[in-house]
């Protein structure tokens, strides 16, 4: 008799082959979007068969979700720039060309980091068992938390300094090039849009504080309550509660740099009481990771909305 999970892993990793090469291989922007989008969906579902329930939070949300919504609104940007002169899906000489040589890097670069796996040891060293040894009494109930925060929190603080980075880059792109609105205000909602975001907003700021919480002990945590809090934003910017603006509110800046902010401090004020940076004090260690986390929650939220909306900053504009 078939096993039914192994039926569903086959077809599984099938469909995750068959998503990627469609999305890489697509002649236009928005079938190729739309094949990234479920690929996430579906390595969402992976993560979750490999128990992993972190990472296909954060496949989902921001993988999926965030991300997609973003390719979205570049394939927008470029309709809007194009349409006058040619369709979305016709490609001259030079843009074949430059598929050519992409797929023969890409191609080449999957080849390379295959041979280069397939030489790694089997295991580096002890680190494995030396984490779950100590996991029953670190101050972080989920493991996956004391690894981004604790044991590996240079990479999570690089993170953040490469979504800084992201976000200033936007930036100067929006000085030097003038896109049309992507999402103009309507003079009247849709049936049904105002009750709906008046039900959803609770429930998904609930959700998302929750994430944020559940972080320190079970699956959750900054990034994926990020993900949630801006997908809440982003609706808000397609239904014009959110309008775009010129300027960055100090606020919106605040917003933006305190994540990082937050992190490098505790990072520098760890020298007063330890040797290296990036350490607790035992006393308080859980809140002073809390506190790191909402802040991280905060940012990410926030720089995606930003990027989302394509503008330096946003106001809130109150309807009926």
């Amino acid at each position: 008799m078939i096993d039914a999970g192994l039926l569903f892993d086959t077809l599984l990793c099938l469909g995750l082959l068959g998503l990627g090469w469609s999305a890489v291989t697509s002649s236009g922007q928005f079938r190729a979007t739309v094949m990234f989008m479920i690929f996430g969906l579906l390595m969402a579902a992976a993560w979750a068969r490999l128990e992993s329930p972190d990472l296909a939070l954060a496949e989902a949300a921001i993988g999926a979700g965030l991300t997609g919504a973003l390719l979205l609104n570049a394939c927008k940007a470029a309709y809007s720039q194009r349409r006058q002169s040619i369709e979305l899906d016709q490609e001259g000489p030079v843009g074949k060309l430059f598929r050519v040589m992409a797929a023969i890097f890409c191609g080449t670069l999957a080849l390379t980091l295959t041979w280069l796996m397939h030489d790694l040891p089997g295991r580096a060293g002890p680190v494995p068992d030396t984490v779950t040894q100590v996991q029953p009494d670190h101050f972080l109930g989920n493991p996956v938390t004391s690894v981004l925060l604790d044991y590996r929190a240079y990479d999570t603080l690089l993170e953040m300094v490469v979504l800084l980075l992201a976000i200033i880059g936007a930036r100067i792109l929006l000085h030097q090039m003038t896109l049309p609105p992507l999402h103009p205000p309507r003079e009247q909602d849709p049936p049904m849009v105002a009750p709906l975001l008046r039900a959803v907003t609770p429930l998904m700021l609930a959700t998302g504080l929750y994430l944020f919480w559940a972080g320190s002990h079970s699956p959750g945590g900054a990034f994926q309550a990020g993900a949630l809090l801006a997908a809440l934003g982003v609706m808000y910017r397609l239904t014009g509660r959110l309008q775009p603006c010129n300027d960055t509110a100090p606020i919106l800046r605040f917003m933006l740099i305190i994540g990082l902010g937050l992190f490098s401090l505790f990072a520098v004020l760890a020298l007063f009481w330890s040797d290296a940076p990036l350490t607790y004090p035992d006393v308080l260690a859980y809140e002073i990771v809390l506190a790191i986390e909402f802040a991280l929650t905060v940012s990410i939220a926030t720089t995606l909305i930003l990027m989302f909306s394509a503008s330096p900053g946003m106001t809130l504009e109150r309807r009926q």
